[in-house]
């Protein structure tokens, strides 16, 4: 068995430096095969040649930024990371939207005007807080490129002021990116890919009844996720997780079944957007959620092991006195086994409604 104190003194010096450093640039140069380049080990930075990006996120970090360019053989890789997450939004002004008004999921366009660093305007109002789009520039040929997402930070009845953020949706490592920055008359494209939604239900009723309800949205089977869980070794997804897959198959929506309420969120900023009652679902549950894939089982050498060392480092460099399962699951600490934790319990922390009333 690895020795705990070995673990512990690891993990907290991991948390100790990265809580100095607010970001971080690794990089890879001159790298062949971009199919790899999110697992091999990254140059520079906190990566110093030992950890890949896939492990640099698991220990927290998030991508802040990336840029791929062109080398004499192969490509050059860039990543800035950040300690933050780069879309937090406070959530005093999400409370604010009306989560019981149904949601316009249609694609609606408009110019970009007011434009800074990071925060323009549209003429579109009585937007809700998070909802988010893509921002779009096009060229003199017609051709056009996608070179900045953004989120609805604030809105009022005649306009709203959108926040931009890194564009990770589907990501394409073989392809190097544009230095193009976000100006006036860009185009901002709302509720960009919002009829691609991840579904994620308790049951087989549930995942039917959703669907059906929803003809226009196209829901990636959860079987898949269930399969790239499976793959991670993680029988517990966390919001990230959830987020972070949903992005990488281009879901701008993610759909969450929780007793009898469904829960729509935005992919790109896990922005609590509506809240509808599906009728007549069985109370059965199933964990991680309704999939055919079966023994999605945890491996403490894989993907969580990061979970386990960031935790316990936590509890230990900041003294406190939870254990280690009450730091993983909350008020599920006694009940450790995916098997035995409840579906909705767990999805309402997921999506933070403990406190919320929502």
């Amino acid at each position: 068995m690895i020795n705990n104190k070995l673990l512990l003194l690891g993990a907290t010096l991991l948390v100790a430096n990265s809580l100095n450093a607010e970001t971080t640039t690794c990089y890879k140069k001159s790298w062949e095969t971009p199919s790899t380049i999110e697992t091999t080990k990254l140059d520079g930075g906190e990566c110093k040649g030992e950890k890949s990006l896939k492990e640099m996120k698991r220990a927290g970090w998030y991508i802040k930024d990336i840029e791929i360019k062109t080398a004499e053989k192969g490509l050059d890789y860039t990543y800035i990371l950040s300690d933050i997450n780069p879309v937090v939004i406070d959530k005093e002004l999400t409370s604010k939207n009306d989560i019981t008004t149904a949601l316009d999921m249609q694609t609606q366009s408009s110019k970009l005007y007011d434009v800074t660093s990071d925060h323009a305007k549209i003429n579109i109002g009585n937007l809700k807080i998070g909802q988010s789009g893509v921002i779009q520039h096009t060229y003199k040929d017609g051709n056009s490129l996608i070179i900045s997402s953004a989120y609805v930070e604030s809105s009022n009845a005649n306009y709203s002021t959108v926040k931009f953020i890194p564009f990770l949706d589907l990501k394409q490592n073989a392809i190097p990116t544009s230095n193009r920055t976000v100006t006036n008359n860009d185009t901002f494209i709302l509720n960009f890919m919002y009829d691609q939604s991840l579904l994620i239900t308790p049951n087989i009723d549930a995942f039917r009844a959703t669907r059906g309800k929803f003809t226009k949205n196209n829901f990636v089977h959860s079987d898949i996720f269930g399969a790239y869980l499976k793959s991670e070794y993680r029988p517990l997804p966390t919001q990230k997780m959830i987020q972070e897959f949903a992005l990488s198959q281009n879901m701008g929506t993610i759909f969450i079944v929780i007793k009898s309420n469904l829960y729509i969120l935005d992919s790109r900023t896990f922005t609590l957007l509506n809240k509808q009652t599906i009728p007549n679902v069985s109370s059965k549950t199933q964990m991680p959620f309704y999939t055919r894939v079966e023994k999605i089982e945890s491996n403490i050498f894989t993907s969580d092991i990061w979970s386990w060392l960031d935790f316990s480092a936590i509890t230990k460099f900041l003294n406190d006195d939870r254990t280690e399962e009450e730091v993983l699951y909350g008020d599920l600490a006694t009940k450790k086994s995916k098997d035995q934790i409840d579906y909705n319990s767990y999805y309402t922390n997921v999506l933070g409604l403990n406190n919320d009333k929502k």
